[in-house]
């Protein structure tokens, strides 16, 4: 009883212990001039600063680590052996994101709208419904402008209640975005907006298939990808994993409707829906 006691104290006290925080507390990691950040825990704290894990031979404080952040950078630090724990760091200007959506036939075509929640950089700002105006552009589709590294966009018919009933969707994403109502987000977007979009830039052509699937989805792909998410509609991350082959395996998945997020080497993210059956 005595050793199963001590046994738990040990557990309680590594945890307490081995916790790492990193600040500044003001709900933010992104700052327009460079600032400092700080790694806290009670002993050796060892550190990165290049997305690595630390080791024993990495830089290293006690109690307090300060890190000057004048570019955008992953600091991970851990306490001894302990756990590794990380923080994304953003500085400079918040790169400018392009949303293209297609809402369906039967809205108004005065009234389309679209606005975002930050995910990265973390802010207690909170944007609220139904946003502004988006503006028309080609066959239907719209576009509006945000700037963030990682968001959920929303986008809706500009009605904050009945009636007409308000329709809206929403995407989680990192990049431009093309989302039509009725597919979810896409990867092949119609010329029209290839052309008011930045000409030069390639846009990759991904295939899934079969879909719906039950077991296994097949990727086709100009571009070579090197890791996935697959993400539930309400936008909760189910599976992170390293992609390899052309197979994604989602027999485990309960039935219902996913987007996968693909990640290709220059850290360039395609989003496509599937139905798993």
């Amino acid at each position: 009883m005595k050793k199963l006691l001590l046994f738990s104290l040990m557990i309680v006290f590594q945890s307490f212990f081995g916790q790492i925080t990193f600040g500044p507390y003001s709900y933010t990691n992104y700052g327009s001039q460079p600032y400092v950040a700080t790694i806290e825990g009670n002993g050796t704290i060892y550190y990165t600063t290049d997305g690595t894990d630390p080791s024993e031979n990495s830089p290293s404080g006690v109690n307090q680590v300060n890190v000057s952040i004048n570019q955008n950078l992953i600091l991970k630090a851990r306490l001894g052996n302990g756990q590794v724990f990380s923080r994304k760091y953003f500085v400079g200007e918040i790169p400018t994101k392009v949303m293209y959506f297609k809402p369906p036939s039967e809205w108004n075509p005065n009234n389309v709208c679209s606005y975002i929640n930050y995910v990265q950089p973390e802010t207690n700002v909170d944007f609220f419904g139904p946003g502004d105006k988006m503006t028309a552009v080609c066959e239907g589709w719209y576009k509006s402008s945000f700037g963030f590294y990682e968001a959920y966009v929303y986008f809706n018919n500009c009605v904050p209640g009945p009636p007409p009933y308000y329709q809206g969707v929403q995407a989680l994403t990192e990049d431009t975005i093309f989302y039509d109502y009725s597919s979810g987000p896409i990867s092949n977007p119609p010329a029209c907006l290839l052309a008011v979009n930045d000409p030069t830039k390639k846009v990759a052509v991904v295939k899934i298939f079969p879909n719906p699937v039950q077991d296994y989805v097949n990727i086709e792909s100009d571009r070579n990808f090197i890791a996935y998410e697959i993400i539930d509609e309400s936008g909760k991350l189910i599976l992170n994993k390293d992609f390899k082959g052309s197979k994604i395996d989602i027999s485990n998945l309960k039935t219902g409707v996913y987007f996968i997020k693909l990640k290709s080497l220059s850290n360039e993210t395609n989003i496509v829906k599937f139905i798993k059956k």
